[in-house]
């Protein structure tokens, strides 16, 4: 999934995303912010193939391209609508996750690690990890291993190792590693992670529409951007740190998920950091932190991403605490 950003509309007047390239669906949500009062987020969601989106566990028309909108205004205040895409049967590449029907439903599982190597087979891999009882899920990641094949395996674990990841980051690091027992619960899936090729979110074959410009309330500042402030909003905050971005990721208006995502980053994206400050922990792309950074934005505004989004170790990409 790809932000492509969140704008501001009038009564009766949707957003014209015109961004509509092949293989993608676009998914527009239309809802009331605190902050901004009434906006639509869109998104891009990668898919090749027919897919079955369910709208808060209700069953839509399968897709597999054009533009999917939600209307929220109505929710209520705190109230979540979730959009959720699924491959079809029918259409889907990957494999069963139906484990032996010898495998419990409940309770806890001692499970010999495997190997997984980047570049496998997803058939195998998961294979390997339904013979072992575990139930398996699908993510996808940006790689420069072959499309379709295994990035990396994470299992979570009900031990003091947390959620194991194979192959390891470190094959100095320590922990539990191919070989090794643990203990996962039966109710709790292993995500194996296919590889997609790097996509620009308006890929150049792509004669749908123009790729909107971003507006200087969309997007945080980068290193060379000209209209960058020559002094940060916040008269405290003095320096600023360059990081990068991992993956493309929201930027809320707190240190949290819960807060509304006023902007976000892209990959290999260079932005201009104040300083980090500890907010709700986060288990997303590779890593586990609470540590939340603080991006100043081409407005002159600021905005909070989760450290795992950027790149580098998340408890140092920012010397400066807030």
């Amino acid at each position: 999934m790809t932000p492509i950003g969140v704008f501001s509309v009038d009564a009766g007047v949707g957003h014209q995303f015109e961004m509509n390239p092949k293989g993608y669906l676009t998914a527009v949500f239309r809802y009331v912010s605190p902050k901004r009062g009434l906006v639509e987020a869109g998104y891009l969601i990668r898919t090749d193939r027919r897919v079955e989106p369910a709208l808060d566990g209700q069953s839509l028309a399968p897709a597999k391209g054009g533009t999917l909108r939600i209307d929220a205004t109505d929710a209520e205040p705190g109230e979540t609508t979730r959009l959720t895409v699924s491959d079809t049967p029918q259409d889907s590449p990957v494999p069963s996750t139906s484990a032996p029907g010898t495998c419990p439903d409940s309770g806890v599982l001692d499970v010999v690690l495997p190997e997984v190597s980047v570049g496998d087979s997803v058939t195998d891999t998961v294979t390997e990890l339904t013979a072992a009882c575990l139930r398996v899920q699908y993510a996808s990641e940006e790689s420069d291993a072959s499309e379709g094949a295994v990035t990396k395996v994470e299992i979570p674990t009900t031990g003091p190792e947390g959620t194991v990841r194979l192959p390891r980051p470190d094959e100095t690091a320590s922990g539990p590693g191919p070989g090794d027992k643990v203990e996962v619960a039966a109710d709790q899936a292993a995500t194996v992670f296919v590889a997609t090729p790097a996509q620009d979110p308006s890929p150049s074959d792509t004669a749908t529409g123009p790729t909107p410009a971003p507006t200087s309330t969309d997007s945080p500042t980068p290193t060379d951007d000209p209209t960058t402030p020559t002094t940060p909003t916040d008269p405290t905050d003095t320096a600023t740190t360059t990081v990068i971005g991992q993956v493309n990721a929201p930027v809320r208006s707190e240190p949290s998920t819960a807060g509304v995502e006023v902007s976000h980053i892209v990959a290999q994206g260079e932005y201009q950091a104040l300083c980090f400050q500890r907010g709700e922990e986060v288990s997303a792309h590779g890593s586990v932190s609470d540590i939340w950074v603080k991006l100043l934005r081409t407005n002159g505004e600021t905005g909070w991403v989760t450290a795992t989004a950027l790149s580098g170790d998340p408890e140092t990409v920012v010397p400066t605490a807030c």
